[in-house]
This record gives C-alpha cells, sequence and structure tokens, in this order.
C-alpha cells in the first residue's frame, strides 16, 4: 500500500471523527447562526472523508481513471453541468451584490465564507464541464472521420 494512500485513510478517520464531534454540538446549539455554521464545517468533514476515499478507490491516481459513459448521456450531463455553471454564475453576482450594501462586519465575513463557496463550486463545475466537453469532441472528431471517410476509426 502506498504512502499516499495510507495518509488518505488517516485523513478520512480524522475527517470522520471531526464529524462525529462537531454533530454533538450542531444538535443542541447555543445560538441558530453558530449551529448553522458548525453544520457547515460538518458537511465539509463530511465531503472531504468521501473526497479521501474516492481518491483511495481510484489508488490516488496511480492509474488512469477513463469516464466511461454513454456520448448520449455525457451530452446530457455535460447540459446540466453547464446550467448549474450559470446557476453558480448568479449566486456569485447576487452575494457581491449583497456585500456591496453590507455594513456589519460579522454579516460580511459570513457571506464573503458564501461567496467563496460558490466561487469554488463554479470553478469545479467549469473543470468538469470543461473534462465532458473534451469528451464530447472527441465524439465528433470520430463523427467527422466516419462521415468523411465512411469509416469507424479503431
Amino acid at each position: 500500500m502506498s504512502d499516499l494512500i495510507t495518509l488518505l485513510k488517516v485523513q478520512k478517520q480524522v475527517e470522520m471523527q471531526h464529524v462525529e464531534t462537531l454533530r454533538v454540538d450542531v444538535d443542541s446549539p447555543a445560538n441558530p447562526l453558530v449551529g448553522v455554521l458548525l453544520n457547515s464545517i460538518l458537511l465539509d468533514s463530511t465531503k472531504h472523508a468521501a473526497i479521501c476515499q474516492a481518491l483511495i478507490d481510484v489508488d490516488a491516481g496511480s492509474t488512469p481513471v477513463k469516464l466511461e459513459i454513454d456520448m448520449d448521456l455525457a451530452v446530457e450531463l455535460s447540459q446540466k453541468i453547464k446550467q448549474h455553471v450559470n446557476i453558480e454564475t448568479r449566486m456569485i453576482k447576487h452575494l457581491e451584490g449583497m456585500l456591496e450594501k453590507v455594513e456589519d462586519d460579522r454579516v460580511k465575513y459570513i457571506l464573503e465564507m458564501m461567496l467563496d463557496d460558490e466561487k469554488r463550486h463554479h470553478s469545479t463545475l467549469k473543470e468538469l464541464s470543461s473534462l465532458l466537453d473534451r469528451n464530447e469532441t472527441a465524439f465528433d472528431e470520430y463523427m467527422g472521420l466516419f462521415q468523411k471517410y465512411m469509416i469507424v476509426p479503431p
């Protein structure tokens, strides 16, 4: 087992322990805003543990992972992801507009955290969309070859 896999397993365990510790405080918060923020951290730790597991499952990139997907499904998925990119863009603009009007530094800090999350989501979705578009482009190239030469490339 590689050192990275071992480290990922440890990180996953730490994240899940953190989730359990946070859950107690989330379930009985002293303040609703504190509860929501703690729950956000709990969800991030849960996500981090899932990412660690996914990296473990693909042997931390030691073998190439191909996106095995039907082309019709890839096109549909790509379109849905592009819709989500557009939604994230609208949310970013909305949050930026709110931030211009906020005077309370505490509220501003929380909205900036949300904006950072939305920007990260936007970036992730754009990268995923780009990945799927490359697969579509490859399909288009194959179709072009087929139409031009009436052959199916190997």
